[in-house]
């Protein structure tokens, strides 16, 4: 790992405009470019947008081949990036929930969510592998929303020696009232920054990894009959020695886009638990308690 800027985007993904949804992409990568950055997280299907509708499925496209990730490789290019964003994937008659990676106007490959979250069955495949993404700055893995109630994903991303784990989310947070006061919106904010706290701090402790957040920002579904999508954005970053060092600034749902740099000298040499895990045993003792 090398010190490496990574810019950090929380925006708005409407399920009935993938044209907007791609502009906002370049602005985000227009900013990313500004500070220098070598990498772009951008939040789960924030191409396509999420919200419980067959919506989803009617964006779906062939990744890297439809218009939108062919726009995003070219992106890519024009900004010297790594971009990874959120889209739903078309791939032999099922749609997947998926997060792809273009560097530099090259496909490097996507992450398919693997555990789907309520309603997510009607619409997605699951995947079946965790990847392994290395841009030669860092190597990284993608747990999508969802997945990251599972902490044997992590895991499976120390073993890959990853720097960080990239966490995109479209979190839905229930039904909004109609008058979004300010301790509304702080308090949606607040929960959903506690969550992903008291979740991810011990993961990047464990593992010696950084951990990027970021969530898909306001309502997805409007002038979409009998759905409601809301979603409270904001982006968190935590240090591997499990202190958060960027937290949200936002207030109220509204887009938000942060470059941090995450500095090789904060992931510790000789890290205990790596060091000393006896992995046979565990895959041993995963093997024994798999079979019936």
């Amino acid at each position: 790992m090398k010190d490496t800027k990574v810019t950090v985007a929380a925006l708005r993904s409407q399920l009935k405009d993938p044209k907007r949804n791609l502009e906002r992409v370049e602005e985000a990568c227009r900013a990313a470019k500004k500070e220098h950055s070598r990498l772009l997280l951008l939040p789960e299907l924030m191409l396509t947008g999420h919200g419980g509708h067959p919506k989803m499925t009617e964006n779906a496209e062939a990744v890297p081949a439809g218009p939108l990730s062919s726009a995003i490789l070219d992106l890519s290019k024009k900004y010297s990036l790594c971009i990874c964003v959120g889209i739903a994937e078309l791939a032999n008659s099922v749609v997947y929930n998926s997060q792809m990676v273009a560097d530099h106007g090259e496909y490097l490959g996507l992450q398919r969510k693997i555990n789907l979250s309520g309603d997510e069955y009607l619409y997605f495949g699951t995947g079946n592998t965790v990847e392994l993404f290395d841009i030669g700055d860092l190597r990284f893995g993608i747990t999508i929303c969802y997945d990251n109630l599972f902490p044997e994903l992590a895991l499976v991303h120390a073993l890959g020696h990853v720097d960080v784990i990239l966490a995109p989310h479209a979190a839905r947070t229930g039904e909004w009232p109609e008058d979004l006061t300010p301790e509304f919106c702080q308090r949606v904010i607040a929960g959903n920054q506690a969550g992903w706290e008291k979740r991810q701090r011990a993961r990047a402790l464990d593992h010696n990894v950084y951990i990027l957040l970021c969530d898909a920002v306001g309502p997805s579904t409007e002038d979409l009959e009998n759905v409601v999508a809301n979603h409270a954005g904001t982006v968190m970053g935590i240090e591997p020695n499990g202190e958060v060092f960027l937290r949200t600034t936002r207030t109220d749902f509204s887009d938000e886009t942060v470059t941090v740099e995450l500095k090789q000298e904060k992931r510790r040499i000789n890290h205990g638990p790596t060091r000393n895990r006896n992995l046979d045993v565990v895959l041993a003792m995963l093997k024994k308690r798999s079979t019936p």
